[in-house]
């Protein structure tokens, strides 16, 4: 097998993800469009984080799609986030097909991640039609901005730039239909992980959280396969949120300067999405420890007080936790159940 890049790899592909985001921060900074930069930036970063994968073969082909699942996520969830019903079922979809994507392809279930994230944050900015299409378009444009400074440089290096065909298309969807067409209704991990969903936004409407989408971020980022898996999972997120809630908020109180914050985030922002490329498996701990302080750095570019960030943060990443947790264990039971019930029947 071949080896893991090292972190050489990692921080010189960092490096190259690096100017977009200070691009978009800087302008924000410059013309006083804080906001609408962090929107922006926000599809940046997302780009940044999948600098090191491929879909069919092709970098090109995977951040082209996840650019164009971003752009509509984003509108989508802006119009729906004020119909609690729609928003909920919105997310219930996302996320039934992000658990059956997690069985056939790693790439296209990791476009599906940031499309549900980028639906659930939006739910909670909602407006009209005219707000919608503003913010689709600015994440779009932070994407697409990332895209092309990744092409450009990678035009002499070794990037996988090659187009992705209707072909490539087509297998996919093939490959899609003939593994589950039988099987899909059949998946308790999909339906307890729908019922997470329900259950962990359904909490955030009624205790009123706020920006309680990182509840349902959590329980994406967190459930996986088997018990064991998932409550490793979450504990070191819970562990790095509580440790970078604690750094961040105290590092901008005591240094409370527009510029510290927006270098604070450019800074944090690149060390998260470096050590996301080779590292995140041996401390997820940390990657949450660094993902939380960039999320408080960014998230306080709009003014608002950064211990309140904190707080609402730890509260809805422990609710989302518990979410995934309850939701492997209900898959956990409901999967043992149907093989009792096969066993008792026997053959024929």
């Amino acid at each position: 097998m071949p080896s893991e890049p090292g972190i050489r790899h990692d921080l010189t592909l960092g490096l190259y993800c690096l100017p977009a985001i200070i691009v978009i921060s800087v302008a924000g900074y410059l013309t006083n469009h804080i906001a609408a930069a962090s929107i922006a930036t926000g599809g940046a970063i997302t780009l940044a984080f999948g600098a090191n994968k491929t879909w069919g073969g092709s970098s090109l082909s995977l951040l082209a799609t996840t650019v164009a699942g971003l752009i509509f996520s984003a509108w989508l969830g802006s119009l729906t986030g004020d119909i609690f019903s729609l928003y909920v079922a919105g997310a219930l979809l996302y996320t039934g097909l992000y658990v059956v994507m997690a069985n056939i392809d790693v790439s296209a279930w990791w476009m599906l991640q940031q499309w549900t994230m980028t639906y659930l944050v939006s739910g909670s900015f909602a407006g009209t039609l005219e707000h919608a299409l503003l913010r689709a378009g600015l994440v779009g444009a932070g994407g697409i901005l990332q895209m092309i400074i990744l092409v450009i440089i990678f035009q002499r290096r070794k990037f996988q730039l090659r187009d992705f065909s209707p072909g490539t298309w087509k297998r996919f969807l093939m490959h899609f239909l003939v593994k589950y067409k039988h099987r899909v209704h059949l998946q308790w991990s999909v339906i307890c992980g729908m019922l997470g969903m329900a259950g962990a936004l359904s909490a955030v409407h009624l205790l009123n959280l706020t920006n309680g989408y990182w509840a349902g971020m959590t329980l994406l980022i967190c459930l996986r396969n088997n018990y064991r898996d998932t409550l490793s999972r979450v504990q070191a997120r819970v562990l790095g949120t509580l440790t970078g809630c604690i750094t961040a908020a105290g590092l901008i109180d005591y240094y409370s300067s527009s510029l510290f914050i927006m270098a604070g985030f450019i800074i944090t922002g690149f060390a998260a999405f470096t050590f996301s490329y080779s590292m995140i498996n041996r401390s997820y701990s940390l990657f949450s420890f660094l993902i939380t302080t960039m999320v408080v750095f960014m998230i306080s570019g709009f003014g608002i007080p950064q211990t309140g960030i904190a707080i609402h943060r730890f509260e809805s990443t422990a609710l989302g936790g518990a979410t995934a947790i309850l939701a492997i264990v209900l898959t956990r039971m409901a999967t043992r159940e149907q093989i009792l019930k096969v066993s008792r029947s026997g053959p024929g």
